[in-house]
């Protein structure tokens, strides 16, 4: 199975984005990041992290960040997948007219 996302508390959000955790209440409370309650405790979905920081990302710096550490995948586990996909499947043969090939 894959791995699961679990929901930050405003703590682990606030430590991962260098902040305090009564600022991460603060945006829950604004309706800047959604979230749920699970009794008085707030928990903000792993989704909701990732589109928050897709938003609000500087675009003229995007190479030096990279892609968000929860969805960044190597070129080499997609090349590897696009070689699985195509391994066992059978070469099509180049289609001809009919007619034979000219003489060179």
């Amino acid at each position: 199975m894959g791995t699961v996302n679990r929901p930050f508390s405003p703590e682990t959000l606030a430590e991962r984005w260098g902040c305090s955790s009564e600022k991460i209440r603060r945006m829950y409370h604004e309706g800047s990041l959604t979230g749920f309650r699970l009794g008085k405790l707030i928990r903000i979905p792993a989704a909701e992290v990732e589109r928050f920081e897709c938003q609000n990302i500087d675009l003229s710096n995007t190479e030096e960040i990279g892609a968000s550490p929860m969805t960044k995948r190597s070129e080499d586990v997609f090349a590897s997948r696009l070689v699985r996909q195509t391994e066992g499947l059978p070469r099509l043969a180049l289609a001809t007219s009919g007619k034979p090939a000219p003489h060179q």
